[in-house]
């Protein structure tokens, strides 16, 4: 991971390249799943967002793992993989730019874990939002909560029917 950059709400101190931006409006209106949110929901959000750069490479999350972050692409491009066995990962899924990542931090009830592991395929930059940041915002914004909420159910339901046709496929 480099040239982080995470708010003062994060325990997780680190900064931004020489010259690299701040979160903005516009870069998050750049997230598909943002565009039901209003400016002044999007300013909300924009007091916890965070970026972060990873390498082509990396993993940003594996499968299992606590899930307590949020992520959508401003570029680059995520494979979601799972183990089929040890020596085995199958790429489920390809997220790019504008899309979200990690919406178990927000869904899962119990333990929280990233039902996929997230390895980038190309050097990559993302928003991160904290669920707990996330879940006090939406408490002290019921509307916007559920407006982000819908858009999550929306996702949840695509990578849903993705997975079933891949399943399908399997045994054709």
């Amino acid at each position: 991971m480099q040239g982080v950059y995470f708010n003062s709400m994060s325990s997780i101190h680190v900064f931004l390249k020489r010259g690299e931006k701040m979160p903005d409006l516009n870069g998050l209106r750049s997230i598909k799943q943002l565009s039901c949110l209003n400016d002044s929901m999007l300013e909300n959000l924009l007091t916890i967002t965070n970026i972060i750069a990873y390498k082509a490479g990396d993993y940003i999350f594996k499968e299992g793992d606590d899930a307590k972050i949020l992520y959508a692409v401003i570029h680059g491009k995520v494979g979601l993989e799972m183990e089929k066995n040890s020596s085995t990962r199958i790429l489920i899924d390809t997220i790019i730019q504008g899309m979200i990542l990690g919406f178990s931090a927000l869904v899962d009830t119990e333990k929280k874990s990233y039902t996929t592991s997230a390895r980038v395929l190309m050097d990559t930059k993302l928003y991160a939002w904290r669920a707990e940041d996330l879940e006090t915002l939406f408490s002290q914004n019921c509307e916007m909560g559920y407006l982000f909420m819908k858009r999550i159910a929306t996702i949840v339901k695509t990578r849903l029917q993705i997975r079933n046709v891949q399943f399908l496929d399997i045994y054709k």
